[in-house]
């Protein structure tokens, strides 16, 4: 659900908070409009600490005359790029990294292509074409940041390139432990079904998006029409299991009760893993539409019954269970409901 590159204008995004954001899907095409603060990264999950990061820049911004804070994601992920034999596992698309970068409070985001021509870029040569592109006069990085051909632009480094080229740079500290908070933890937790952690690290609920497509209909006799969602192939799953959660359908702002169900479908002797939504209080098909899921809460893991009446009963205690469990609001759906312009 990516949009290509190729955008020569750049898109203008309504945040939740009303305000407009400028995204640009090829740096190139950047226009500045003022001396900017910048944060730049893969923002894989848009986690807790790349919030901190992002606020830092807001209020770097503010300390300039026609201040901008401006956020750059690199895509694709320098890994792919790097070591394609072992492509990494996202927790987020560029879309949704988009979406959730423009209702940080930023005012442009730009998508800056990675590839072997610009990971050959050393420290100093990637600092002065930031200043030149984006007008850049604050650099805001976490405490691990390293930048340039061979990671060799260490906050030592960036710091010296500060004062011999003229910006501020700003080096932001996560709370707890060096680490705590990191992507590679968010996939971990996604990884191990471990919903609490996952949204601690986040610090909001965690959604997946992908296609409906056509399934065998078995859901539909068994009384629990479900959605097969078909997800990117390098998104990271939650383990097997059943999950409460809210779902939202492509063009119907209703943020529907669900349930998630991800695993192989051992009582029918299946090998293929799926991802299926059944949404408690709708009845449409929705095939060939998008879709995205929030992770509630876990209920159980999967589970091979001995006969259909068994898996029917599951099923029935798994809805009244979501149905008790509160969810939360609407707002967690907002950075996804942006207007386009």
């Amino acid at each position: 659900m990516d949009a290509s590159h190729g955008v020569d204008n750049p898109a203008v995004t309504q945040a939740p908070s009303g305000r407009q954001v400028r995204v640009f899907r090829e740096d190139d095409t950047f226009v500045p409009l003022g001396g900017a603060a910048v944060t730049i990264g893969r923002f894989d999950g848009v986690h807790r600490g790349h919030q901190a990061l992002l606020r830092a820049t807001c209020r770097a911004a503010a300390g300039h005359d026609d201040g901008r804070a401006i956020a750059v994601t690199l895509w694709p992920p320098p890994e792919w790029v790097l070591r394609p034999s072992e492509p990494r596992r996202l927790l987020t698309t560029l879309d949704d990294r988009i979406d959730l970068l423009a209702a940080s409070g930023v005012d442009d985001v730009i998508v800056m292509r990675f590839d072997a021509q610009f990971s050959r870029r050393s420290a100093d040569e990637f600092l002065q074409d930031l200043i030149k592109r984006l007008d850049m006069r604050t650099l805001v990085t976490g405490p691990n940041a390293a930048v340039g051909r061979d990671r060799e632009g260490t906050l030592d480094v960036i710091a010296s390139l500060a004062s011999r080229l003229g910006f501020t740079h700003v080096a932001v500290r996560y709370e707890g432990e060096p680490g705590a908070i990191s992507s590679s933890r968010a996939r971990e937790a996604l990884a191990a079904g471990d919903v609490d952690r996952l949204h601690a690290l986040l610090g909001r609920a965690h959604s997946l998006v992908g296609t409906v497509a056509r399934g065998d209909g078995r859901g539909r006799d068994l009384g629990f029409p479900t959605a097969n969602v078909d997800t990117p192939p390098w998104l990271v799953l939650p383990a097997d299991g059943v999950y409460a959660g809210r779902a939202l359908v492509d063009g119907d702002s209703t943020l529907y009760p669900a349930l998630i169900s991800v695993g192989t479908r051992p009582t029918f002797g299946s090998s293929v893993r799926l991802f299926e939504v059944h949404l408690l209080e709708f009845d449409r098909e929705i095939y060939g539409r998008g879709l995205r899921t929030f992770l509630g809460a876990w209920l159980r893991g999967q589970e091979a019954f001995h006969s259909i009446e068994q898996l029917v009963a599951a099923m029935h205690r798994d809805r009244e269970s979501a149905e008790r469990i509160d969810l939360g609001g609407s707002e967690q759906a907002m950075p996804f409901l942006r207007a386009r312009g």
